[in-house]
């Protein structure tokens, strides 16, 4: 039992066990279930040739007796001393019989036939001729015949159909079959007119033949049938339609949806599968069927099918014990390994349950990483502070920095630049710092980190660099120049660019750098750090996601422009109070170039002064308007302290500006809005006015007429004319409505003073006059 709980504890033993033995009995199954459907297609393909091969001998037979007899029927139609039984009119007993015997030695050279019919349709005469059955009253063979020649039973022309008769009608059990081939003049249908020929063929030899086929098995469900023309089935060893009419369906409309003539499927018969062979015969329109029991035709395979079996167990058999003797020689390495992680300290012998060898493994080496890396990441935490604080002194207080600690510190790998030659000094600015410290959500220390990194590996593939965290909106860099010239700041310029499209990608963020002059010496390092960040004031000029470098700074510094020119000043003006919104927009664009080009301290101020001077503007505007613009003139003050770049506070002013042009639009609107309002008005209280018109409206309202028609034509899209005759219109319905006056006095009412102008409005308004108008509302149309 011991053992026993100590094999079942070994989870990944079994695992391995498992998965040898699912591979190979898979592969194993996988083989011999090909194998086994394979063989079964063979089989059926084989057994689906050889019985197509006997239904080809049939079907041949078949074939030639058909023909056999249809030309017999030719011959014995177009005999010119028979022609005399068909055609004659009048009765001729030495004639007839003369040819009724000549007409027995023909039967009698014939084997195969068993009586013939010659039916003269000018005597209404039948004479016959060959077995008893033919002439006998007690047979009703004739009778049959008769049948189908008055079209009471289908016919088909020279086509053997097999007819089921009974030679003694007092013995009905005794029937027996025979195949007739009917021969007319007509090409279609039979004609009652017409004479016919008739020959009774003997269905002896075609079916000792199916009678030979259907012994090939002791299984009475092995047989072969026929189908004739009428649908009806023929078979010597099994009644008609016994369990057989749903098949006959089938097969029907197997051949109506594929139009095969030869096919093979599977079908239930009986709660029996089989397999059903048909051929169809194209010269009578039968179809001969044969079926035999699927497991009959399949004994064999199902013989292969428990030899699989049986290899399929004894070779699972054997998978097992090789399966368990393999595991164990693979199992040994994690055994060793188990025995050694029992001797390491902490760890317990027992493992938990649930859990396989190596899960526990993992654990253990888990714990033991973990206190480890915990170890390591206290050591270079205590390690990162102390580098940090000697940079960021470094950076702001270089003068007390002594040359054996600036050694130490590219020793102890604090710094990969060597400051001992002239460097040149970076500040980078996040764009926007204010915005993503108020966004949710958001680490901006890591975010710098991120940054810090990137720039760092882009500037490094060029030269080395070294990041040092103020703690503050910006970071500053230090790049090892080597020996500087001419193209020094255009190199940083270009890794510095390639960092700020990477950054964007990834974070959609921008970051601004300034670079300082080369620094000569480490010891001036905090002194270029200051002058540094001035010059990354002049972001305000150049607009963010910038390299701002030391001739950029001298180009703006170099400018003595310390105000915006009185010129642009008055043009601006002149725009704003004469709302030309295009005059505005390029006069700020001129001011704003002008302005980018001044120093930094310049910028503020000539900024300062454009709001005031914006200000000033819209308080006169509002003091010789009767409604006030309604802006906020003190966001203006704050533009220079919350926006960023020039960019911005141009922006900013602009929508400002277009405010005014958009409130000025409104005025304009409403004004022309209330003269339409005032004129449908005069309209709706004068419309009976036979003299209202476009002159008088304009008269009282003291305007021109001219400036009347636009406007209201311009919003109403219809003239003032127009419009009148519409309220008239209008009028004029609810008056034919709800009153019984005449249409003259309702046109006079309305203020048409011609009837007929009113009568021809009114028809192409509403598509009818004024009378039947009324009439058609009267009646509820």
């Amino acid at each position: 039992m011991t053992y026993l709980r100590k094999y079942r504890e070994r989870k990944y033993l079994m695992r391995i066990m498992l998965s040898i033995n699912l591979l190979i009995v898979a592969s194993m199954l996988a083989s011999l279930l090909s194998a086994y459907m394979y063989s079964k297609k063979i089989s059926l393909d084989s057994q689906q040739e050889a019985n197509e091969k006997v239904l080809s001998q049939i079907n041949y037979n078949i074939s030639y007796m058909n023909e056999t007899v249809k030309n017999f029927a030719i011959s014995l139609y177009y005999d010119n001393d028979m022609a005399h039984l068909l055609f004659s009119r009048e009765p001729d007993r030495f004639e007839d019989t003369l040819r009724i015997n000549k007409l027995n030695k023909t039967i009698a050279y014939n084997s195969f036939i068993h009586s013939i019919v010659f039916y003269n349709s000018k005597r209404d005469t039948y004479f016959t001729s060959g077995d008893d059955a033919i002439s006998n009253p007690k047979s009703n063979l004739l009778d049959i015949t008769k049948s189908f020649l008055a079209g009471t039973k289908s016919l088909y022309k020279m086509q053997l159909m097999p007819i089921a008769y009974m030679p003694n009608t007092e013995r009905p059990d005794n029937a027996q079959e025979i195949f007739s081939l009917y021969m007319y003049d007509s090409l279609e249908a039979y004609n009652k007119t017409d004479s016919a020929l008739i020959i009774n063929i003997k269905p002896e030899w075609l079916f000792q033949k199916l009678e030979l086929m259907n012994a090939r098995s002791d299984d009475p469900s092995n047989r072969i049938f026929i189908l004739d023309q009428n649908k009806e089935i023929y078979s010597p060893v099994a009644p008609a339609d016994e369990g057989l009419a749903e098949l006959k369906d089938e097969i029907y409309r197997r051949i109506n949806a594929s139009n095969h003539e030869v096919s093979q499927f599977t079908y239930t018969l009986d709660g029996r599968k089989q397999i059903v062979n048909y051929m169809a015969n194209a010269s009578t329109n039968w179809i001969i069927v044969n079926i035999e029991p699927y497991t009959g035709a399949l004994a064999s395979i199902v013989q292969l099918k428990k030899v699989f079996i049986t290899v399929a167990a004894i070779s699972f058999g054997l998978a097992l014990l090789a399966s368990l003797f393999v595991s164990n020689k693979l199992y040994t390495p994690v055994s060793v390994l188990l025995k050694q992680t029992e001797r390491m300290p902490g760890v317990g012998i027992g493992r938990p349950q649930g859990k396989d060898e190596f899960s526990y493994v993992t654990d253990i080496y888990d714990r033991l990483v973990e206190k480890l890396a915990s170890e390591q990441s206290r050591q270079a935490g205590n390690e990162n502070i102390i580098c940090s604080y000697h940079l960021r002194k470094l950076v702001t207080d270089s003068t007390t920095i002594a040359p054996d600690e600036l050694k130490s510190y590219r020793e102890r790998g604090y710094l990969k630049t060597d400051l001992e030659w002239p460097f040149v000094l970076g500040v980078l600015k996040v764009d926007d710092y204010k915005k993503l410290k108020a966004t949710r959500g958001l680490d901006l220390k890591l975010l710098q980190f991120a940054i810090s990194n990137i720039v760092q590996e882009v500037v490094s593939e060029v030269l080395p660099v070294d990041a040092v965290d103020l703690r503050e909106e910006h970071f500053v860099l230090l790049f090892d120049i080597g020996q500087p010239d001419e193209e020094t700041y255009e190199r940083i310029s270009a890794s510095m660019r390639k960092a700020q499209t990477i950054v964007n990608d990834l974070y959609h963020i921008t970051f601004t750098v300034a670079l300082s002059d080369i620094v000569p010496a480490y010891g001036e390092l905090t002194y270029y750090y200051e002058r540094t960040l001035d010059y990354l004031q002049y972001r305000m000029n150049v607009g963010a996601n910038a390299v701002i470098t030391p001739q950029i700074v001298r180009e703006k510094q170099d400018n003595h422009d310390a105000q915006i020119p009185p010129e642009l000043e008055r043009k601006l003006i002149e725009g704003i109070k004469s709302s030309r919104q295009e005059q505005v927009h390029l006069e700020l664009d001129r001011i704003r170039g002008v302005i980018s080009g001044m120093s930094s301290d310049a910028v503020i101020q000539s900024v300062v002064h454009l709001g005031i001077i914006i200000k000033q503007t819209i308080r006169e505007i509002n003091q010789n308007k009767v409604s006030p613009l309604t802006l906020d003139l003190r966001s203006i003050d704050g533009l220079v302290f919350e926006k960023e770049t020039l960019d911005e506070i141009f922006e900013a002013f602009v929508q400002i500006l277009d405010a005014i042009f958009v409130d000025h639009k409104a005025v304009v609107e409403n004004k022309v809005q209330v003269i339409v309002d005032t004129i449908k008005d005069v309209i709706q209280a004068n419309y009976a006015n036979a003299n209202l018109s476009l002159q008088e409206i304009s008269d009282l309202l003291k305007m021109s007429p001219a400036y009347v028609g636009r406007i209201f034509k311009k919003y109403e899209t219809v003239s003032v004319a127009d419009y009148i005759n519409e309220v008239r219109l209008q009028n004029a319905v609810v008056l034919l409505e709800k009153n019984n006056w005449q249409v003259n006095e309702i046109s006079e009412k309305v203020g048409f003073s011609s009837q007929s102008y009113f009568f021809k409005l009114f028809k192409k308004r509403y598509g009818t006059t004024p009378k039947d108008y009324r009439i058609k509302k009267s009646m509820g149309l």
